[in-house]
């Protein structure tokens, strides 16, 4: 749930759980006795002061209309007329009796000389709204009754109210319930708050702890989601910062150990035929190579070393480009048969030298891909010139297997020598990475060759791997997207 959604519900209960706890409260007041649920019912709605007022003065009045039809003399008798009189007292009301215009009987609470002189006459009909508008003297006049006496009295009844009074007990009324929905109001609006203040703040709370932690360098600590909402969304995108960051700080402490491996490793490939070459100008220097013979051998080693070293460097350098994407690839429509067919002729003659053998074996005729020649032409030298590098006794072997597998086209370069350990397999494509930790110089080698050609691979929109059984063999796969239809001429395209 969003913390936006969670907001817009406790503001709605803040409305709707107050009036549901004012309902329950006022329906709950039917378990106490009569007296006590007219009072708190008049707390909850100051209104039920005057309809109880109304009612009850209703009552009085009907029982003084009985008795004017029964004994009307009676209603003469103060005595008699008291006993109404106290009943009204409770809500601040009173009874005046007037016989041939004078006073006889008043309630102490109706005594005032201009509610008095403003009372209508015997069988003047009159409307409690327009006395108190027009007559304006803090009473009311509820109700009239006027009738005859036996010896021919006219004699009138009054029921009035001190409004004055009324108006006090309902002010009272009314302040006490604003007061218990005011403190209905606050403590919901508290209650909610503190609840959705506890849930965020325990979310912001862990970020804080993990934003800490990974300030720290504890990259290991896993920000977990608390929430379903906005703060548990940012807790995924600090967790992923984390991982980026921890696998970044991985690529960086990679990258110092193979720039390490790096200068280890061109110190020994170009130490060795360097002091080779020094070794045998010395030689000559010192006069060793005392015949044409000696002299041409010496040369012809220097010239050796010289592009030994030379082959170091440039793998060095276009490694560097292809790592920077500042390799100029010339793709183009090729018949990827036949393109494997002059490699294999080529590189036949050099197999022969050391009774090596290579065959190409194909399933279809005029297999096209979309590629750069040279830079393919050069993956190719770089798997098998691994593969005589590391060939075994007997005489090498290597077979070249093509195959289509949906709009991919797979090439197989297998080879019978010594194989590679199922823990080397995961790296011999990483830089300056070689299975043989003697670093055998008689091997030779950037250790950049297999790197070269995965970048090589992956720049035409393949993929490369390799299988391998120890002391049985490798095979070294990859792939390219088959090509239909187009132009034969494709222009340059910058990795």
């Amino acid at each position: 749930m969003s913390i936006k959604f969670r907001l817009l519900l406790s503001y709605a209960g803040m409305i709707i759980i107050p009036i549901i706890i004012i309902l329950l409260l006022n329906s709950m007041f039917i378990i106490f006795g009569d007296n006590e649920q007219e009072d708190m019912e008049i707390i909850f709605n100051p209104m039920r002061i005057i309809g109880k007022y109304i009612v009850k003065q209703t009552e009085i009045n009907r029982d003084l209309n009985i008795e004017i039809l029964n004994n009307k003399e009676k209603l003469i008798d103060s005595a008699y007329t008291k006993k109404y009189d106290e009943k009204l007292g409770e809500y601040y009301s009173g009874i005046i009796v007037r016989k041939n215009d004078e006073i006889i009987y008043i309630s102490e609470i109706l005594k005032n000389d201009a509610f008095i002189a403003r009372l209508p006459d015997f069988n003047e009909p009159f409307e409690i709204k327009e006395f108190y508008k027009n007559h304006g003297t803090g009473y009311v006049l509820n109700m009239q009754n006027d009738f005859y006496l036996e010896d021919g009295s006219e004699v009138s009844l009054f029921i009035g109210t001190d409004i004055e009074q009324t108006k006090k007990e309902f002010d009272a009324a009314r302040n006490r319930m604003t007061l218990i929905v005011i403190s209905i109001l606050v403590l919901t609006t508290f209650t909610l708050t503190f609840f959705i203040y506890k849930g965020i703040n325990k979310s912001i709370k862990k970020l804080e702890y993990g934003a800490n932690e990974m300030k720290k360098g504890n990259l290991d600590y896993e920000i977990k989601k608390h929430l379903n909402d906005e703060i548990g969304d940012l807790s995924l995108v600090l967790e992923e910062m984390r991982v980026r960051l921890k696998n970044s700080l991985e690529v960086q402490r990679k990258y110092e150990e193979n720039r390490k491996t790096l200068i280890s490793n061109i110190s020994h490939d170009l130490k060795t035929p360097i002091m080779s070459i020094k070794g045998y100008i010395e030689g000559i220097k010192d006069g060793i190579a005392d015949t044409p013979e000696k002299m041409d051998k010496y040369i012809n080693t220097i010239y050796e070393k010289s592009r030994h070293m030379e082959g170091l460097i440039d793998e060095l350098f276009l490694f560097s480009k292809l790592d920077l994407q500042k390799v100029s690839f010339d793709f183009q429509r090729i018949d990827l048969i036949e393109f494997l067919k002059y490699s294999v002729e080529d590189l036949s003659f050099d197999l022969e030298k050391i009774d090596g053998k290579i065959n190409l074996t194909y399933e279809e005729e005029n297999i096209f891909v979309k590629a750069d020649l040279q830079n393919l032409k050069r993956v190719i030298l770089n798997i098998v010139g691994n593969s005589v590098k590391y060939k075994g006794d007997s005489p090498i072997r290597i077979d070249i297997f093509v195959k289509k597998e949906e709009d991919k086209i797979i090439v197989e370069i297998k080879d019978n020598g010594k194989g590679i350990s199922k823990e080397d397999i995961p790296y011999i494509f990483d830089r300056f990475y070689r299975a043989d930790p003697s670093r055998n110089t008689s091997v030779g080698g950037s250790g950049l060759g297999l790197a070269i050609s995965k970048q090589i691979i992956e720049k035409h929109g393949g993929g490369m791997w390799a299988k391998s059984i120890k002391n049985e063999g490798t095979s070294m796969f990859f792939s390219l997207r088959a090509f239909e239809g187009g132009d034969k001429n494709e222009k340059n395209i910058d990795c």
